[in-house]
């Protein structure tokens, strides 16, 4: 685990926050090998933070996120260099409003010639179809940057290349200008290669880019007129730290992960799902939600109505932070799993200087595997096999390794064995994942 460089920032946290995760965070510190952290200097409480985040595709309602962002990779950091990532394939969102073959972001900061730091956040997508196949792109890359020289001058820029543009009726030029608007008559409104910026308001400088902005006309696919899709939107700015007045709340949730592991290698099916990050300086007691509504890997995984929430009060006397996993309706591996709602909470309570309270646990509604009905309170990390297919481990709770004071746990936790069929060897599924800590 990389250690902390600043109170509220947590290697931990960027590690999770990035979602480039080649070993579950869950899993025993043996099994994980994260890469040596870079020698830097300890920050300064007054120096800048360097926020990005970026994803393949959103969808929101007059403001209210309905598909939050797929592969998303997001970073809160104060050093450089540093770098996150996520991936994804074989989005499909409202029954194919949004299809896509692949799905990358990242996150990173570099050291510039003469000092100073560049934040770079970018998105990649591959085999893209939208408004069920009225726009298609063969893939799209966008960037956006913001900088800080080693004078305190700030700069952005951004912009998106596209390969393979199709769009019903119109002609794409090959180099597609900055905010390209155009019109899908009684359809959409769209702009192509949007690009916007902001210096001082909220961070001393905001770079923002997005490969495809499309604005409904009419209602459609149980979307209301004026609804945005945004593909590959990515945001990079710099920021004034925010004293937090308290020991820093620390959590994370997601809805479902499917990797598959053979020898040494490992293999990201499906990256964290719907996750939701906790700020360090808590959310003054509100709710702070990801959704999504469905994700599927035809044979392994069809999940439905994923929501994650984070809430934290911190404050000089006393951390709480309580993160929770919900999810709806769960077909796994062809019905050999099943269940009807899934709910993972953890929470951790802390007053002043006295040690912190810990909890956590899952709650699984009529779950079923290989047709035996589960009760619904088996004792936490209760082992079912599968003979000759995968063990479940129900309830699965895990303490966090020192510095990380807290609890996590996994509602169901799905593993093949060793002598499983060759189609799913090596397959590790995740369902319903919530962690909340502090630091020691």
């Amino acid at each position: 685990m990389l250690p902390s460089h600043r109170p509220g920032i947590s290697g931990f946290l960027a590690v999770l926050t990035g979602l480039a995760l080649l070993v579950s965070p869950l899993a025993p510190a043996a099994s994980a090998r994260p890469s040596a952290p870079a020698q830097v200097a300890t920050a300064s409480p007054t120096d800048p933070v360097f926020h990005a985040v970026s994803g393949g595709t959103r969808i929101n309602v007059a403001g209210v996120v309905r598909s939050e962002l797929t592969a998303a990779s997001s970073m809160r950091v104060v050093t450089a260099p540093r770098y996150t990532e996520n991936k994804t394939a074989n989005v499909n969102l409202f029954e194919g409003l949004v299809k896509a073959e692949a799905v990358s972001s990242y996150e990173r900061t570099t050291n510039m010639l003469g000092g100073g730091i560049r934040l770079t956040s970018e998105a990649k997508i591959a085999g893209v179809s939208l408004l069920n196949g009225a726009i298609t792109v063969d893939a799209i890359e966008t960037k956006a940057i913001a900088s800080i020289d080693g004078s305190g001058h700030v700069s952005r820029s951004g912009g998106t290349r596209l390969l393979g543009v199709h769009v019903k009726d119109h002609k794409i030029p090959l180099v597609v200008p900055k905010n390209f608007g155009l019109t899908i008559p009684g359809v959409a409104k769209v702009v192509i290669n949007e690009v916007q910026g902001q210096l001082g308001g909220d961070a001393l400088i905001k770079s923002a880019a997005t490969g495809i902005h499309i604005t409904l006309l009419k209602p459609r696919d149980n979307l209301s007129a004026g609804a945005n899709i945004e593909v590959t939107p990515t945001m990079a700015r710099i920021l004034l730290p925010v004293p937090i007045n308290g020991q820093p709340a620390f959590g994370f949730a997601y809805s479902s992960r499917v990797s598959a592991h053979v020898g040494d290698a490992v293999r990201i099916m499906s990256a964290p799902t719907a996750v939701v990050i906790c700020p360090a300086g808590g959310t003054n007691g509100a709710d702070l939600t990801n959704a999504t509504a469905r994700v599927r890997l035809p044979g392994l995984l069809d999940v439905q109505a994923l929501a994650n929430t984070a809430n934290a009060v911190v404050t000089s006397a006393e951390t709480d932070a309580t993160m929770t996993a919900k999810i709806g309706a769960v077909n796994l591996l062809n019905g050999a799993i099943t269940l009807d709602a899934v709910t993972a909470t953890s929470r951790v309570v802390q007053y002043g200087s006295d040690p912190p309270t810990k909890t956590a646990d899952a709650e699984i509604l009529n779950l079923s595997i290989n047709g035996k009905a589960i009760p619904v309170g088996v004792d936490p990390n209760t082992v079912i096999k599968i003979p000759g297919l995968v063990k479940v481990i129900i309830n699965e709770q895990t303490e966090l390794p020192f510095p990380y004071n807290g609890r996590a746990v996994r509602a169901l936790h799905v593993i093949a064995l060793p002598d499983a069929p060759d189609d799913i060897a090596g397959i590790d599924i995740e369902l319903g994942v919530a962690a909340a800590w502090v630091n020691r």
